[in-house]
């Protein structure tokens, strides 16, 4: 069994952000069959750069569609996607100066972190941009 499976309860009625959820999902998932095997710190620090180059990418996805239609609840949103974005590049940090080790609290931290975003900040949006044609 996946360590983190898309469920149609995270649907945001958007196809191509429900799409890059379910990426993001995968790659997460990956992520910690990597740790889990205990494969080696190259493998790992690739499979960290491309889920924060991804996510990243998600992020300016997602936020241009929020300016584009003045979405409300957009600054609040941003700041959220700015935390973990933060929160990621610290962890990848202390990774590669050896203070911590990639571990299941980090991949914890993560599938909590995109499930309780999608399901909750996510889910605002959804009819706002759903209704100003957002596919």
């Amino acid at each position: 069994m996946a360590f983190l499976t898309w469920t149609d309860s995270m649907s945001v009625k958007i196809e191509s952000i429900d799409k890059q959820h379910q990426k993001l999902i995968g790659m997460i998932s990956d992520f910690y069959e990597n740790i889990k095997t205990r494969s080696n710190n190259d493998n790992i620090l690739k499979l960290v750069d491309g889920m924060k180059k991804y996510t990243l990418e998600h992020f300016r996805y997602e936020e241009k569609f929020m300016q584009q239609f003045n979405y409300p609840g957009y600054v609040e949103h941003k700041h959220e996607h700015d935390l973990f974005v933060t929160k990621v590049n610290a962890l990848e940090e202390k990774y590669k100066s050896g203070k911590i080790i990639v571990s299941y609290e980090i991949t914890s931290f993560l599938k909590d972190w995109i499930t309780n975003h999608i399901q909750g900040v996510d889910k605002k949006y959804s009819d706002f941009l759903v209704k100003n044609g957002v596919e």
